[in-house]
């Protein structure tokens, strides 16, 4: 398994399966999002396995962190141990990572949060709220998963994750 970074006219492809796997809150505009590719701090990367594309990863890198801002696997490759291994491939080489998951508040949304515990998350223990990407749009309430442990200085790593990522000073 490898991580391959998308070219620009590959975007709209991930966009669409962005589309599948997130409510619209979880993702920006198309415009908007075309515009963070060329933010350096932002990277897309298809998930490929034995030559086939089977999923996606989009992540920033933070100053102390990488924030995993969206991640999803194929519908066709679901449940094959793809997402496990991309996952733990991805945090073996980096470490320091966080990610943002809605709350267990469905069936749905509790079989996430477990599907990153197995992978060796946690939840951290404080409220979140994600801002809006839209303008006059309502943020929505989220929960933080590190890898490895609950971040130690969570107030400093949330304040630059907000400005980085979302905008907000």
């Amino acid at each position: 398994m490898k991580f391959e970074k998308i070219s620009p006219s590959e975007f709209p492809f991930i966009y669409k399966e962005m589309e599948k796997s997130f409510i619209k809150e979880e993702i920006r505009d198309f415009d908007d999002a075309v515009k963070v590719l060329e933010n350096p701090d932002y990277s897309v990367y298809h998930i490929e396995y034995d030559g086939k594309k089977v999923g996606f990863i989009t992540v920033w890198k933070l100053s102390e962190y990488y924030f995993i801002e969206h991640f999803a696997v194929y519908e066709k490759y679901r449940n094959m141990g793809f997402g496990k291994t991309a996952i733990g491939l991805f945090c073996q080489k980096h470490k320091k990572v966080f990610l943002e998951a809605e709350p267990p508040h469905t069936d749905l949304a509790s079989r996430r949060i477990n599907f990153y515990k197995r992978c060796g998350f946690c939840i951290n223990d404080f409220k979140y709220m994600q801002p809006s990407y839209r303008k006059n749009g309502d943020g929505i309430e989220l929960v933080i998963l590190s890898f490895g442990e609950v971040l130690p200085c969570h107030k400093k790593t949330i304040k630059e994750l907000y400005k980085a990522v979302y905008g907000v000073l």
